[in-house]
């Protein structure tokens, strides 16, 4: 996770006022329900319409990715979007960030995916802290 903080010069507008933004919430844990996670995929599991060039999105919702395991801290969305969904927010229909796209399971192999899931870092703790010193 990367975070940075955006000085305006006096007499320009602020970044999120000329683009957007969402916002974040960071240390609730990894189960919401009715997320929207979107992005601009190159590929799909077992479609062939994206391109990179078109938006997609999918909504449901976001689990955690192993509930047998404490040291794994992913969330788990049913997502059929692939490579070039990296990076995109996977948030609360209230515009909360929760995550970000980060990758997708593997067969075997190492090159054919397992099922429909795209993955991302649950934002707990360590994401609460980089905030905090971003806000200091």
């Amino acid at each position: 996770m990367a975070a940075f903080d955006v000085t305006v010069p006096s007499g320009y507008t602020s970044l999120t006022a000329a683009v957007g933004a969402l916002g974040y919430r960071f240390g609730a844990g990894s189960d919401f329900s009715d997320v929207i996670d979107s992005r601009f995929p190159g590929e799909g599991y077992k479609r062939s319409d994206m391109d990179g060039f078109k938006q997609f999105y999918c909504t449901g919702n976001a689990e955690d990715a192993s509930d047998f395991n404490p040291l794994d801290d992913r969330v788990k969305v049913d997502c059929d979007m692939g490579r070039g969904a990296s990076g995109g927010p996977i948030a609360t229909t209230e515009a909360q960030i929760i995550s970000a796209n980060s990758h997708y399971e593997t067969e075997g192999d190492g090159v054919s995916r397992k099922n429909d899931d795209l993955l991302g870092s649950e934002h707990g703790d360590q994401a609460v802290a980089v905030i905090n010193e971003i806000n200091k």
